[in-house]
C-alpha cells in the first residue's frame, strides 16, 4: 500500500467514525421530543380550553418560544358560538420551564330581524356584535403569570336609530395551567450506532477494493 492508499484507508476510518457519531447524537436527540398538551382556566368566568405543541425545538436556554400546533378557547368573550381556534398561538418558555401562552382573537357581525307582521306593525332590529380578547404572560421579579383581557359588546338598532347596547367586559384575569398529556412525538426509526457501523464498514470494503484495483493495475503495467 502506497502513501496516496494510505491517506484515502485513513479518510475513509474517519469519516466512518463521524458518521457513527452523528447519527447515533441525531437518532437520541429525535427520541426525546414529545407533544404536550396543557388545559387551562381563566379566572372571573373568562373561560377553558386546551392546546397542544412539540418541544423538539425546545434547547432550555433562555427564553423560547413554540407555535402551538392545536388548541381551543371557549370564552363568552366571543360574537359566533364557535371557540376560538389555537393554533398559531405562542407557548412561552424560561430555561425549558413552561411560563404561560401567549394569544389574541378578535370577532365581528352583523345581523338583521325582520316581523312583518308584528303587532303594531312591521318590527326591525339590527345587531352590530364585536369581540376581542388577549391573554398575555409577564415576567415577575419571583414568579410568571399569565393575564386575560377581553371585551364583547353588542350594538342594537331600529329604523329610527340607536335602542341599546349590551357589554361583557373581562380584565386582568388570572390563567393557570395544568399538563394533562406527554406523548412521544412519532419519528422515524432512528439509525442505530449498528447500522451506522455497517454502512462504515462497507465504505470501508469498498475502499479497499479499490486500493487493491489500483495496486493490481500497478503491477500490471
Amino acid at each position: 500500500m502506497n502513501r496516496k492508499q494510505r491517506q484515502r484507508f485513513g479518510s475513509a476510518i474517519a469519516s466512518t467514525i463521524l458518521s457513527c457519531a452523528v447519527l447515533s447524537l441525531a437518532g437520541t436527540d429525535k427520541a426525546q421530543a414529545a407533544v404536550l398538551t396543557y388545559n387551562f382556566q381563566v379566572e372571573k368566568g373568562g373561560g377553558s380550553g386546551f392546546f397542544k405543541f412539540s418541544d423538539s425545538s425546545l434547547t432550555g436556554i433562555g427564553s423560547e418560544k413554540i407555535a402551538v400546533g392545536e388548541g381551543r378557547f371557549n370564552t363568552p368573550i366571543r360574537v359566533y358560538e364557535n371557540d376560538y381556534d389555537l393554533a398559531g398561538a405562542i407557548a412561552l418558555f424560561n430555561q425549558g420551564n413552561f411560563r404561560g401562552l401567549q394569544a389574541s382573537g378578535r370577532d365581528y357581525a352583523t345581523s338583521e330581524i325582520g316581523v312583518p307582521d308584528a303587532l303594531g306593525g312591521p318590527d326591525y332590529r339590527k345587531f352590530e356584535s364585536s369581540a376581542t380578547w388577549y391573554m398575555g404572560t409577564e415576567e415577575a421579579i419571583s414568579t410568571w403569570a399569565s393575564y386575560f383581557w377581553g371585551y364583547g359588546e353588542t350594538i342594537v338598532s331600529n329604523r329610527q336609530g340607536y335602542l341599546g347596547r349590551g357589554r361583557t367586559i373581562i380584565s386582568s384575569a388570572r390563567v393557570s395551567y395544568s399538563l394533562v398529556d406527554t406523548a412521544a412525538e412519532p419519528v422515524p426509526e432512528p439509525i442505530t450506532f449498528g447500522d451506522s457501523f455497517s454502512i462504515g464498514r462497507f465504505k470501508l470494503v469498498e475502499t479497499q477494493e479499490k486500493n487493491g484495483s489500483l495496486t493490481r493495475a500497478a503491477v500490471n503495467n
